[in-house]
This record gives structure tokens, sequence and C-alpha cells, in this order.
């Protein structure tokens, strides 16, 4: 009872996006779609989505015209300071809310084989690293768009994680890597939770959204 499928949608085209979108539209069990744009947009030369504000723009009007159902945009860290610049245009263009962060681009060696261990040659890397830049991002985009549905996604793996990213204006915390690894994560990090609140006098979590403090 009560579940939500949000379905993460990929391409490399405007095109591919609405296909996917319109396609799954039809489907009671897909509640809403999150766009991955940090895909690479082939027909501009590869940059990806997310850093090109215009075929951002383009590539969120397109699935908004596609879908009634509520779109999240998914942005990377690799925007830096940017990233606001970006969720705007998002929000701007029809996006409901927004999942920061994905993962960050890197390379791992097969020392032995003196190769990549990833088959494409680089990827992105996932897991606790990403905490701190994903909890920045939420942070930043938060301020900016005080009104506007955050997922904080990356490098959750404990429950005083996920409170940073409540903490930093999260309305939602997502659970990947750590849960790939064990799939009991979710429900350990959530029965933390439970307990930190009961610690800290906190009756409801939503009470703690957005109220990080910036040391002056």
């Amino acid at each position: 009872a009560g579940l939500r499928v949000l379905v993460n949608v990929v391409g490399n085209s405007v095109e591919e996006f609405t296909t996917v979108v319109s396609t799954l539209d039809a489907d009671p069990a897909a509640h809403a779609f999150e766009l991955n744009v940090s895909c690479p947009n082939v027909k501009s030369g590869g940059l990806e989505f997310g850093a090109d504000p215009a075929a951002l723009a383009a590539l969120v009007a397109a699935v908004r015209a596609s879908t009634a159902r509520p779109i999240f945009v998914k942005l990377s860290p690799t925007l830096g300071a940017g990233i606001v610049d970006a969720a705007r245009v998002a929000v701007d263009h029809g996006a409901d809310g927004l999942t920061l962060i994905n993962t960050m681009p890197g390379l791992v060696v097969d020392t032995a084989r003196r190769r990549p261990r990833i088959g494409f040659g680089t990827g992105g890397v996932s897991g606790p690293a990403l905490l701190p830049l994903g909890v920045l991002a939420t942070w930043r985009v938060s301020r900016a768009l005080p009104t506007t549905p955050l997922i904080g996604l990356g490098g959750v793996s404990t429950s005083t994680d996920a409170v940073q990213y409540l903490m930093a204006g999260a309305t939602l915390v997502g659970v990947g890597t750590a849960a790939l690894r064990d799939p009991r994560a979710p429900e350990r990090i959530a029965r933390g939770l439970a307990r930190w609140a009961a610690d800290q006098g906190v009756r409801d979590l939503r009470s703690i959204i957005g109220t990080l403090e910036w040391p002056t």
C-alpha cells in the first residue's frame, strides 16, 4: 500500500525520451518519470543534456507535453555550482521536481591486465564518496528553489546520511548502491531514522527538512 513507482528514463535524443515516456504513460504502474539528463545528446555533438541549457529546456518541455504524470529531472554533480541554473531551467520548462545527484565519472584500472575494469572504459562512480557532493547540491538547489520537491540521492548508507540530505532540503531520500550491496539496507536506514528522531525529540521528520544552519 502506498507504493509509488518512479521510472528512470534514459536516451540519446529528445525523441527517445518522449517515446519511452509516451509509451509508459498508459501503464498505471508508472506513477512518475525521472529523466536522466546526464545522457549525451547525439544530435548536439554528444554534450550531456544537463550541461546544455537549450537542450535541457527542449527535452523537459517535450516530455512535459507527453505526460501529465510528475516529472523529476536527475542532475549531475559535474555541473558544480551550475547545477542551480540547470535546476531552474528544468523547473521553468515543466519539471515537477529534481533528483540530486547522479553518479560522478570515474576510472577504475585492472592493474593485472592494465586495462579499465569497466568494458566501456570510464563509468559512473557511486557509493559513500558521493554523499558530500549530493548534500551540497541539494543545499544549493533548495536555497534557490525552496518550493521544488527534491530527491536527495548519492552515498546514503546510514540513517545519519539520510538526515543530512533532509536538513539540506531534500523532500525524499533515495538509497542506491547500499541497497545493491545489502537489500535490507533501506529497512535498516528507516529503523535508524526512527531511533534518531526519538533520540532528538523529533515527532515528524518533515519538520527537519531544510533546517541546516549555515555558520556566520
